[in-house]
């Protein structure tokens, strides 16, 4: 499977332009190697981290017999960010948001629909 890297720096574009300066990083990387991609402010820490947490996740709900995880989690951190991982097919996407500057109905009405929808384009 190919991924288009120009669509990847389009969704990144995007996320300045949607979220503005709430926009903290992003990183967008494949589940196998755990290597970003591309990214904003990237994190390859986050990266390597978040790409194991998710591993374990999909496997305590499984093993909890929970429906499966879907394209994405939400972890609030301290200092009012947020960070979102979103997983479609074999590759992630972290996203962190600064939600003093910016809103949830942005993050969530207008940035993860259009980001789901590019990352899809990018990996097909």
């Amino acid at each position: 499977m190919s991924i288009k890297i120009e669509k990847l720096k389009q969704i990144i574009e995007e996320l300045k332009e949607d979220l503005g300066n709430g926009f903290v990083s992003t990183d967008i990387w494949a589940t196998a190697d755990a290597q970003s991609l591309v990214g904003y402010n990237s994190q390859p820490k986050a990266v390597a981290l978040f790409n194991e947490v998710t591993r374990m996740l999909d496997k305590t709900l499984k093993n909890a017999e929970f429906p499966g995880l879907g394209d994405y989690y939400l972890v609030h951190l301290d200092n009012n960010h947020l960070v979102v991982i979103l997983s479609i097919g074999a590759y992630q996407q972290s996203i962190l948001v600064d939600l003093s500057k910016t809103t949830m109905g942005i993050l969530m009405s207008v940035v993860l629909p259009k980001v789901l929808s590019g990352l899809e384009e990018a990996t097909k």
